[in-house]
């Protein structure tokens, strides 16, 4: 009986840790809608997107929090292009991810464009209200 019962708890245990088959597909839309929103300075969408104890550590390693984030997109006087992530990597710990990859970015103002490249981390993590960001960190890629 006893090695039923721990069988049926394992059971358990490994079916309840294990990755929902849709929450890589979730974390992606999510990702997609976060470079959106910049690109759209859709502060609304980056206010669901992000929680509230989220924390940003800028390229020049300054640290901020949501409230800074979601003034700098309101403020920022660059247009920036669409563009889209690269090499993403999804890695799924329960309630918590970690994804990693590449983008390319391009910011207009006025007459002068400057077009760099980073690769980002980005933490999540499963609420009620679906995927939240928690940290992010972004690095210039030193051509």
């Amino acid at each position: 009986m006893k090695k039923l019962t721990l069988s049926v708890v394992l059971a358990i245990f490994l079916v309840a840790a294990a990755p929902r088959t849709d929450d890589r597909a979730d974390l992606l839309a999510v990702e997609r809608a976060w470079d959106t929103a910049v690109v759209e300075r859709d502060v609304a969408a980056l206010n669901r997107i992000l929680a509230d104890d989220f924390v940003l550590v800028w390229i020049n390693g300054q640290v901020s929090g949501k409230r800074e984030m979601l003034q700098a997109v309101a403020d920022r006087k660059a247009e920036i292009d669409p563009f889209e992530t690269e090499e993403v990597m999804v890695r799924i710990y329960g309630d918590t991810a970690v994804v990693n990859g590449r983008f390319t970015q391009t910011a207009r103002l006025g007459e002068r464009s400057e077009t760099n490249q980073f690769r980002y981390t980005d933490v999540y993590h499963r609420t009620r209200k679906g995927w939240q960001a928690v940290s992010a960190h972004a690095s210039l890629i030193k051509r």
